[in-house]
């Protein structure tokens, strides 16, 4: 009997393989029941274990796309950073801009007596210590700058300068121990003069002498300079405010003390509050002026 060849077999097999799958891919398309149950029953197997292994590897993947990403994400983090950095110093470097412009022209319209000329000088150092009570601003003797001119802003009196070099000076502040001005009242008897002299950093002036209750010396009392002949410091120079007096619509300190018959004992112990902060000072002004011989 003749055997059926190998090829014909194998065209067989393929015809039916054919026939097969062209018979499932037509009863997928028409939606058979029985083929579209088994391919649910198989996904259902399949589906979790594919989810599984997807959660499983999650981490490896997200640590994998880290790795690759990285030098990207810190390459994008130090821009942003520079951006930010670069934001916040114009902004700080607007807004110390204003505060220069704006304490050099309150500053503009200061004079001295008669008109006289003056210099801008900024703050270049503070007061090193408590035992040196002062300033270093960077106007000197190339500015026609001199030992004892008066040093004021627009508040009032900062102080006198101390010592001078060709571009710097050094400024003694008002609140020096031992510092002394001559005063005189704003309003009332304005004749009447006092010394005031300083106590220390920080504190305040104290007029000395006693002071007749007839003076009509109340708290809040402006003081200006008296520039008497010879004095150290031009006429009209705002210094600050009286207080400690307990008198007057501003009184904080003690009541006044009474003598036998109810009069009022002279004051002592006066104190003047300087108009100017002298532990904020940035831009000061030097007086050209000097004292009549």
């Amino acid at each position: 009997m003749l055997q059926p060849s190998r090829g014909g077999r194998s065209r067989y097999v393929l015809a039916l393989l054919v026939a097969t799958s062209v018979t499932l891919l037509t009863l997928d398309f028409r939606n058979f029941g029985p083929l579209e149950r088994a391919q649910q029953s198989l996904r259902e197997v399949v589906e979790p274990v594919a989810g599984a292994f997807s959660s499983a590897t999650s981490p490896v993947r997200n640590v994998w796309h880290g790795i690759a990403d990285y030098g990207e994400v810190k390459s994008e983090n130090n821009r942003l950073r520079d951006e930010v950095a670069k934001l916040r110093a114009s902004t700080v470097g607007e807004a110390n801009a204003r505060d220069q412009l704006n304490a050099i022209l309150a500053q503009k319209g200061i004079s001295a007596p008669g008109g006289g000329p003056t210099r801008l000088a900024r703050v270049v150092s503070g007061p090193p210590s408590n035992f040196d009570n002062t300033i270093r601003i960077d106007k000197g003797a190339d500015d026609g700058v001199a030992v004892n001119m008066t040093v004021v802003t627009d508040a009032g009196l900062v102080g006198r300068v101390k010592e001078t070099t060709r571009n710097r000076s050094v400024v003694q502040l008002a609140d020096t121990r031992g510092f002394a001005v001559g005063v005189r009242l704003v309003g009332g008897n304005a004749q009447s003069t006092f010394i005031a002299r300083g106590q220390g950093p920080g504190q305040p002036l104290l007029l000395e002498g006693k002071i007749e209750p007839s003076l009509g010396l109340q708290d809040g009392t402006s003081l200006v300079t008296s520039g008497l002949d010879q004095s150290l410091y031009p006429p009209d120079v705002l210094v600050g405010q009286v207080a400690g007096t307990g008198r007057g619509p501003n009184a904080t300190g003690a009541p006044p003390v009474t003598v036998p018959g109810g009069q009022l004992a002279p004051q002592q112990n006066v104190s003047v509050k300087l108009f100017v902060d002298l532990r904020a000072l940035s831009y000061v002004t030097v007086m050209l002026w000097q004292p009549s011989s």
